[in-house]
């Protein structure tokens, strides 16, 4: 039982530290006609990422911060060197719910 309590205040413990980290590696919501269509129409979303940010990275950031399921990431490397992420979610309507709860539409 000891062990169980141990092993859940870790992973709680864990959990904290990703989230504190989040806003180092995603640094914003890609807000613009064509990723308010990717979130409405294909469920994805588009975050500018830190430059040596990686798939795994994003995709354990994304799911501990929001709760919801990643199917893919593409990064696309922008004009201005910086980096991009498109992520797509799992279940149908995530991406439209979380972009509405981020203030996108």
């Amino acid at each position: 039982m000891a062990e169980n309590k141990s092993s859940t205040s870790l992973e709680e413990s864990f959990k904290k530290e990703l989230s504190a980290q989040f806003y180092d590696v995603i640094k914003r919501t890609i807000m613009s006609e064509k990723a308010t269509r990717l979130a409405e129409f294909e469920n994805k979303l588009v975050f500018e990422v830190h430059q040596n940010a990686t798939r795994p990275m994003i995709k354990l950031l994304i799911e501990n911060e929001f709760g919801k399921k990643v199917k893919h990431i593409n990064i696309l490397k922008n004009i201005k060197g910086g980096k991009n992420a498109i992520v797509t979610f799992k279940d149908q309507g995530v991406a439209s719910d979380l972009s509405s709860e981020l203030g996108m539409i």
